[in-house]
């Protein structure tokens, strides 16, 4: 599972790479190539998605934390660039192929579709590169790991440092007591 999990993040960088970085060349050079690159792009953003589902389903299924949350923030913003991309870039393509009277009319609204996805994208590539410093849903402020029963509680579990390193527990007056979940021993 560990190389599925490698070959999946390495395609949905490379497919995000492509996508965002074409975009931010399109946007900046006004446009040129953007006939031959529109179907590579879109093709990008799709498999940038598919992995991106594959390995959110994967790392993050069961929590919704702040870095879930800015996650489907981030997600929010490269879907709102495909979207503004598929009708900008792709009527103004649609335009120019059919020979359109006026070129400069179209291509305005391809320049104008890229610079907007840039910079959705970039607010996307932000989301994703930092989410995973923010601590998530089964974590404490600390980062240190919450177990299922004390998650969204406001309790934490405490040991004493004779537990963690193995010497017999000593009772403490501020713990809080576990209780396993029942079939659990």
């Amino acid at each position: 599972m560990q190389y599925a999990l490698i070959l999946v993040a390495a395609l949905h960088v490379l497919a995000a790479v492509f996508w965002a970085g074409s975009t931010f060349a399109l946007a900046r050079t006004d446009g040129v190539a953007m006939e031959r690159l529109f179907k590579p792009q879109l093709a990008a953003a799709v498999l940038a998605f598919v992995t991106g589902g594959y390995l959110g389903h994967t790392l993050h299924a069961h929590a919704f934390g702040r870095a879930e949350q800015v996650l489907l923030a981030a997600i929010a913003a490269s879907a709102v660039a495909l979207v503004v991309q598929i009708a900008g870039v792709g009527r103004a393509t649609l335009a120019l192929r059919d020979r359109a009277r006026d070129p400069a009319g179209p291509r305005a609204l391809a320049i104008t579709a890229h610079r907007i996805a840039a910079v959705l994208l970039a607010l996307a590539a932000i989301g994703m590169a930092t989410a995973r410093y923010l601590p998530s849903a089964s974590t404490d402020a600390a980062g240190a790991p919450v177990p299922p029963d004390a998650a969204g509680r406001g309790r934490s579990v405490e040991a004493s440092p004779q537990a963690v390193a193995g010497a017999a527990p000593r009772p403490d007056a501020d713990a809080v007591p576990v209780t396993a979940p029942a079939g659990v021993q």
